[in-house]
């Protein structure tokens, strides 16, 4: 009976490189779900600026009524391009209104890629959209297809 059962000493190269297939895969798997996890987190980071940013502006809109009176907000756009403002101890309504979408400007920015905010009002209902590009993460993510995606955030809010 000895001779017919064989004592095996060590693993073969076949299942040596088997086991090395194996853990590259799964190396793999994991770097691409610790890439995917990056852009989301840099989304969500991108869309609560974005949330903040709306939300300040409304508080200045609040801060300034007779700015808002004088229609020194309706219809405006900022990109961070827009001229600095400042305003010593006496600024008038319009000046504050200026300088609050120029501060917002910035703000957007510097906080966001390729971000602009925008200022629509109907009586006393003002909506503040705020639109930045952000990273593809759907379909062609790994593709020269899947470069950036236009984001917008929305808040309605009453003044």
């Amino acid at each position: 009976m000895k001779g017919i059962m064989h004592r095996q000493d060590g693993a073969t190269m076949i299942e040596v490189l088997v086991t090395i297939l194996v853990l590259a895969v799964g190396l793999l798997g994991l770097s691409a779900t610790q890439v995917m996890s990056l852009k989301n987190g840099n989304n969500a980071h991108h869309r609560y600026m974005a949330a903040l940013a709306a939300h300040e502006m409304a508080e200045r809109m609040r801060a300034n009524p007779d700015g808002l009176e004088l229609a020194s907000y309706d219809g405006k756009t900022v990109d961070g391009s827009e001229a600095s403002v400042t305003c010593s101890s006496s600024c008038g309504a319009a000046n504050l209104a200026s300088m609050d979408l120029y501060e917002w400007g910035q703000v957007i920015s510097t906080n966001l890629p390729a971000g602009e905010g925008e200022i629509e009002r109907a009586g006393r209902t003002v909506t503040l959209t705020v639109t930045w590009n952000e990273q593809h993460t759907g379909e062609n993510r790994g593709t020269a297809a899947g470069g950036t995606e236009e984001s917008t955030f929305e808040m309605v809010v009453e003044l």
